[in-house]
């Protein structure tokens, strides 16, 4: 063999060894059977943003295409459109698309607002459910069937549903689509649930148990986790929480991540630890509770982020910043997935 081509040989090898040796991070994820990816707008559509996916993500979640002024913005049109691309998206890069949400109080269609009885609820919400989950059975694994029931002192929260058919509106909804695709995993989805002892976590820990021992079926608890760095974070307290879930049998999504940064202090090395400290807390409970079976932040970029539109004068929450570069935080969880036994 020539000279230069044994030169040749050697360099590929060795670029070989660096590169092709490097896990992912969804592979190093997968490794604790846990999923892990992000929320996504119009990233989806740009090469750069799928290129971000690929890299963080086996799960992706929709922020707004399947809710119902989206997916349905009257009685007779449906936009698969957005949906259908984003699924295909997915399975051509292996990676699991999580329906969010069939029922939350916001983004409604306004045709809903003509339901005057019970029955009427009832089926509208049974054709909702069954259209979308046996158009997409065995393809999506998991739902957000409910999002945001309760209010912060654990009382229901006053949706449509809820005052055309009460409290029971949540159990129809999970028993529905238990029939429609038995195989999907179905959870219900709220803020400010993940401490053990608040009186909202309290309310859905106690509707799941209620549930649990009744047989209405239910297979997982979503914890928003909408965090900041100058509000209290108590990982005990969330330990515990995702703790007496798994006594239930009852898994749990890290589902909507980002920890906010007040815009004074964007640039502050000690928030940006703060930040980081928050997102390595959470994904520590996630590696070592074998029942939190997602880990997904909410939103891909800061440039796109939900955050300084509800809470002005914050932002800085996401993995990645507003040109879609890695952040401080992105090396943080891929370094410590590295290390994680």
């Amino acid at each position: 063999m020539k000279p230069s081509l044994i030169a040749l040989c050697l360099v590929a090898g060795a670029v070989c060894l660096t590169s092709c040796g490097e896990k992912s991070i969804p592979e190093m994820a997968a490794k604790h059977n846990l999923d892990i990816g992000t929320a996504f707008a119009s990233e989806i559509y740009s090469p750069e943003g799928q290129e971000r996916l690929k890299e963080f993500s086996s799960v992706i979640v929709c922020e707004n295409s399947m809710k119902w002024a989206n997916l349905r913005p009257n009685a007779k049109f449906w936009n698969w459109g957005d949906v259908d691309k984003a699924l295909e998206f997915a399975e051509n890069n292996k990676i699991n698309l999580k329906w969010h949400t069939l029922f939350w109080h916001n983004q409604n269609s306004p045709f809903l607002m003509g339901m005057k009885t019970k029955e009427q609820a009832a089926e509208r919400m049974e054709e909702h459910i069954t259209t979308i989950m046996e158009r997409y059975k065995g393809r999506i694994k998991y739902y957000d069937v409910v999002n945001e029931m309760f209010e912060e002192d654990g009382s229901f929260r006053k949706t449509l549903w809820y005052n055309l058919m009460g409290e029971d509106y949540i159990a129809h909804a999970l028993k529905t689509a238990r029939k429609a695709d038995p195989q999907a995993k179905l959870y219900l989805n709220e803020y400010n649930n993940e401490s053990k002892g608040y009186a909202k976590a309290d309310a859905m820990y106690n509707l799941v148990k209620k549930y649990v021992e009744s047989g209405v079926p239910v297979d997982g608890v979503g914890m928003q986790l909408h965090l900041a760095t100058d509000l209290p974070f108590d990982k005990e307290a969330i330990r515990e929480n995702v703790r007496r879930y798994g006594e239930l049998g009852i898994d749990i999504s890290f589902s909507e991540i980002d920890v906010r940064i007040p815009d004074t202090k964007a640039d502050d090395p000690a928030e940006i630890k703060k930040q980081e400290d928050i997102y390595l807390a959470l994904l520590d409970i996630a590696l070592t509770e074998k029942n939190v079976k997602s880990f997904i932040v909410w939103g891909l970029g800061d440039g796109q982020s939900w955050i300084p539109g509800t809470f002005p004068g914050y932002g800085h929450g996401c993995i990645y910043d507003s040109n879609m570069n890695k952040k401080p935080v992105y090396d943080a969880i891929k370094a410590y997935l590295k290390k994680a036994k």
